[in-house]
């Protein structure tokens, strides 16, 4: 027997002149083929390492304290009311909002306000809207510090849009509430 003649040689060259016959449609079954028996072995794998993470994170969360019942004051939110700044220090909070902002570089060429009043709560907000122009680290820079000296505001809203042709600058529209208390 020759080397030619071997068996193993003569079967191979069956199949590789089948595989010729079926062209691709063969090698996409084989690969779909092997692809599905890779999934079989190893999800089922997969599945028992999420278990087992389960297990731990059940174990590790009985192990921790019991949270308190209420974090809420009972006192219907008469703590949080008397912590606000006073209603007349409105103008003085606002100023102080747009000279940060001419501080950091930040020109404000429009500027919208608008007061409301719940008389019942004895609670007011003064919502600032401000446009200003600048680069990404001022803006950013600007809101931190704002956020930072005045406990009692809030951003409500921020929209960030590229100017056009100007080299990274940007342009936000920033909506601030200042939160107050009416006098008693």
């Amino acid at each position: 027997m020759t080397a030619a003649q071997h068996p193993l040689l003569v079967r191979a060259r069956r199949a590789a002149l089948q595989a010729r016959r079926f062209g691709w449609p063969l090698a996409l079954a084989v690969v779909l083929t092997l692809a599905a028996v890779a999934g079989a072995l190893w999800l089922p794998l997969r599945q028992q390492q999420l278990d087992d993470q389960r297990q731990q994170l059940a174990t590790r969360r009985a192990a921790l304290p019991a949270r308190a019942a209420s974090a809420v004051p009972t006192e219907g939110g008469a703590a949080l009311a008397a912590s606000l700044p006073p209603d007349s220090q409105r103008q003085a909070r606002t100023a102080a909002l747009i000279g940060l902002a001419a501080e950091q570089g930040l020109p404000w060429p429009r500027s919208e306000f608008r007061y409301q009043a719940d008389r019942e709560l004895k609670l007011a907000q003064y919502r600032v809207a401000l446009q200003v122009s600048g680069n990404y680290a001022a803006i950013r820079s600007y809101v931190a510090e704002a956020l930072r000296r005045d406990p009692a505001l809030a951003l409500e809203s921020l929209r960030l849009r590229r100017e056009p042709g100007a080299n990274g600058r940007v342009q936000a529209e920033l909506g601030w509430v200042l939160h107050m208390q009416l006098p008693r």
